[in-house]
């Protein structure tokens, strides 16, 4: 018998009322889960849109730190190979003795030709030959530009610094050829001193772009001018708050041949917990930016390394955001629709994060690798010239003692020839292994190439480092590599071993080393010479760590 509705309790009531209008049901699940689940999707996506952004710009970090290290080698060598020339062109006699008798034809004639030699020889642009007055007496490319000889330049600073008795550089556009480049300039004396004129050379700057690599890349000179750039609209544009608005129109004129420089914005990037991001104008687009200053070359590099995915990361959390508000409206189908969203949503996200991980071990594998010697596991040359590079500066800058060794395996043609290659593939592995096992902590063991290798011992000096390389020298004689069969094979080795002199360089130091090296395979092999400082020098000491083995 059917209960009465009067006997029936408010919790059966309501179930009868949403058996028999369900809409209700879905209109209030409605009402009641579509801002709960409108917040907790706005914020899951911005989390999720958060973690976007700072591994975008973690990657972008690390890409930029690779071409700031790139780019600051490029341009580096590029100005200490320009920066060169005039001073060895100072020294040349035909030009000095144009000065000296600037009316003989023979003497400039003869300036001119050398300046055209140079000019072809070096690659560049132009190359001129400038009194104390700052007449241009002699030109490199007088046949081919007008009114380059005769041209006063007492105005321009590279011409006022070689006077002064200093090397000279200044970015201007040519008044002849209206092109602009980078003149550097250095002072030629007489053999009493006094200063008779400069030395000039040119580089357009289009020439100067093909010795670097500019995608990406900047150059600002020291009025704040970018006076290099792979993208036209940076071009001639003033960063902010650079000294050429300071300047009057005539200097700017005589400079640049123009008075007007547009403003190169840099403008805050809008992204809320990453204020690395900027927007750079004119196109205004999402970067990471960073200046270098070049203190020396009155330059500054500006690389830019472009966000370009964030703008799409903003797009595709709007997306789904709507969306997901979209199917809470739609009741409990939306609930479900939600539901199987957000797993899909930590799926993909976790999808990512997998990505992410198995590239940063990529990464990781690739700089080993690249690092790494992949028959011995020692790190290879490259690495090593880096290490090397970093203690001499270590050394030299906080007065502790380096030594380095170059170590040949004895007879390792004979190895190869009489046991095969690879016998002597795992006679190096033997090597290497026996060496590791004995070497401190703090030593750098590399392969450099062949039965080649080499040894560097921060904070130690020549004495205990040649008591740690005898040791070691003997450990790998007393540690014969076993053939297949049980004959043994002994592996012995001629080391050279030098010193970190106050004077050293990298090439310096690793040419004593060699040296010893080759003097010590020449004294009948299996043994190990110092070579000493040159004479007039000394090497660097402190007191010397432990050296036990």
């Amino acid at each position: 018998m059917p209960m009465s509705p009067d006997s029936l309790t408010w919790r059966a009531r309501w179930w009868r009322s949403v058996e028999h209008h369900p809409n209700l049901l879905i209109g209030g699940l409605v009402l009641l889960l579509a801002p709960l689940l409108l917040l907790l999707v706005w914020l899951q996506m911005a989390r999720w849109e958060g973690r976007q952004l700072r591994d975008a710009v973690q990657r972008a970090n690390q890409s930029l730190d690779i071409r700031q290290q790139q780019a600051v080698i490029d341009f580096t060598l590029t100005q200490r190979s320009l920066k060169g020339l005039p001073e060895f062109m100072a020294r040349e006699p035909r030009l000095i003795r144009a000065l000296e008798q600037p009316q003989q034809r023979d003497r400039l004639r003869l300036a001119t030709d050398y300046l055209a030699q140079v000019s072809g020889f070096f690659l560049v642009d132009l190359c001129l030959l400038v009194d104390a007055t700052g007449l241009t007496l002699a030109a490199s490319s007088d046949a081919g530009v007008q009114g380059l000889v005769g041209l006063d330049v007492s105005d321009r600073d590279y011409f006022k610094a070689a006077m002064a008795g200093r090397p000279g550089r200044q970015f201007a556009v040519g008044r002849s050829s209206s092109v602009p480049g980078l003149f550097l300039s250095a002072p030629i004396q007489s053999a009493t001193g006094r200063t008779l004129g400069l030395a000039v050379i040119k580089t357009d700057l289009a020439n100067l772009a093909q010795r670097m690599k500019m995608q990406g890349l900047f150059v600002e000179d020291e009025h704040g001018v970018v006076i290099m750039a792979q993208e036209a609209d940076l071009l001639y544009r003033a960063v902010m708050g650079a000294a050429i608005h300071r300047e009057n129109a005539d200097f700017r004129r005589n400079l640049y041949k123009r008075t007007e420089f547009p403003l190169l914005e840099l403008l805050p990037g809008g992204f809320a917990g990453q204020p690395e991001i900027v927007r750079l104008g004119p196109s205004y687009r999402p970067v990471l930016h960073r200046r270098l200053l070049m203190v020396e070359d009155r330059m500054a590099l500006h690389l830019v390394e472009e966000l370009s995915q964030i703008e799409a990361i903003q797009s595709n959390h709007l997306l789904v955001l709507w969306i997901s508000w979209l199917g809470a409206l739609a009741g409990l189908w939306a609930v479900s629709a939600t539901a199987v969203f957000v797993i899909r949503g930590y799926q993909y996200r976790n999808s990512i994060e997998a990505a992410h991980a198995e590239l940063l071990k990529l990464n990781d594998m690739l700089k080993h690798q690249a690092e790494s010697d992949f028959l011995t596991g020692c790190m290879n040359r490259r690495r090593f010239d880096d290490e090397l590079d970093q203690e001499i500066s270590r050394s030299q800058r906080q007065r502790y003692p380096l030594t380095l060794a170059l170590i040949d395996l004895d007879h390792f043609k004979r190895i190869n020839d009489n046991h095969g290659h690879l016998v002597g593939d795992a006679a190096l592995q033997h090597f290497a292994d026996v060496m590791r096992a004995h070497i401190r902590q703090t030593d750098r063991f590399a392969r450099l190439g062949g039965e080649e290798f080499a040894l560097l011992m921060p904070d130690t000096g020549s004495e205990a480092a040649m008591l740690l390389i005898e040791r070691l020298r003997q450990r790998v004689a007393a540690a014969p590599l076993t053939l297949e069969g049980g004959a043994p094979l002994t592996i012995t080795a001629s080391i050279g071993v030098s010193s970190l002199c106050l004077l050293d360089s990298h090439d310096s130091l690793f040419k004593r080393a060699d040296h010893a090296m080759y003097a010590a395979k020449s004294a009948g092999r299996n043994r190990a010479i110092f070579s000493p400082c040159p004479l007039g020098q000394h090497e660097i000491s402190a007191v010397p760590l432990s050296t036990s083995v």
